[in-house]
């Protein structure tokens, strides 16, 4: 059992100076327990920031040192309304709610786009430019392909509580604690998941349900996050373009039509012309005869007089 005053604090001892940290029982009280008691038993000393994402988070508290260790069991969250703000301390998790564990983060920039998503549990009292410190070492890419492994590695060497009592029986947790640190540190990393906290507004998890802290690409500040973008919606001027090529078709159809109608009616009208002048040939010719027919008789009888 652990008793918890109005002002508990965590002090964390760095390689790189030192970070006290108000805890919030009345915003995460399972979360902060389960916090008091790991530090408590020993179980963060030693252990390093193995995620540094500047202008977003450091990441700490795995006993393996790469994002896939955890205490051996996991906590539910407790989601509440403080903001991530720089200096927010939260549990790290993967996509499921209910794997978080050993692993924590501390914001270091303004990250409110993770409110009501991790569970935070402590703010950041003093040591602010230790934060800074940390946050500003160079790195390199991780096994996942992440920018954030800190070349040098930066230690969490011990945990002081202030304002937490232990009831008998919490007391002889330090050295079980050790020993199931050196026990996952030992283990096997191949085929762990990650516990990757915060992913930042799409970090690179590769598929990977690493227990880090937020998943951070160094967002822009307005941009939303885990939220997919929409794809682009054509506009009417961009609707008309895509109709206009077929326009002059459908003119192109009509215009055949008419010009077919056209040379049909000319055909007909040519024909029936062709055929008018025809008739009006032969009727010439007839006429033509008609009146040469009468010549003939009229000069065979003459003929026939002039030989009477």
């Amino acid at each position: 059992m652990v008793k918890l005053s109005k002002k508990c604090r965590a002090v964390l001892h760095t390689s790189m100076g030192v970070m006290t940290l108000d805890l919030l029982p009345d915003k995460a009280p399972r979360t902060v327990e389960n916090f008091v008691k790991l530090a408590h038993k020993g179980f963060y000393d030693g252990t390093t920031f193995h995620r540094v994402l500047k202008d977003f988070m450091v990441q700490g508290g795995c006993p393996k040192g790469d994002g896939t260790g955890g205490p051996g069991y996991t906590i539910g969250p407790e989601f509440n309304d403080t903001p991530h703000v720089k200096g927010t301390v939260s549990m790290a998790r993967s996509n499921d709610p209910h794997s978080g564990g050993s692993q924590f983060f501390i914001v270091h920039g303004d990250a409110r786009y993770l409110d009501s998503k991790y569970s935070a549990f402590a703010r950041l009292a003093d040591g602010d430019e230790v934060l800074d410190k940390i946050a500003a070492v160079p790195v390199f890419e991780n096994r996942w392909k992440e920018l954030s492994q800190p070349r040098d590695a930066v230690y969490l060497n011990r945990i002081e509580l202030e304002g937490v009592e232990f009831e008998a029986g919490e007391d002889g947790g330090q050295q079980q604690g050790g020993q199931q640190q050196q026990q996952q540190k030992g283990g096997q990393q191949g085929g762990q998941q990650q516990q990757g906290g915060p992913q930042g507004k799409g970090g690179n998890a590769q598929g990977q349900a690493r227990q880090d802290a937020p998943q951070d690409k160094a967002p822009a500040a307005d941009e939303a996050p885990n939220e997919p973008n929409e794809p682009d919606q054509p506009d009417d001027d961009g609707a008309d373009e895509a109709e206009a090529p077929d326009e002059p078709k459908a003119r192109r159809a009509s215009g055949g039509k008419s010009a077919g109608k056209t040379s049909k009616s000319d055909t007909k009208s040519g024909g029936k012309a062709g055929a008018k002048g025809k008739s009006a040939a032969s009727g010439a010719k007839s006429g033509a005869a008609k009146k040469a027919a009468p010549k003939k008789k009229s000069g065979s009888r003459s003929r026939a007089n002039r030989e009477d």
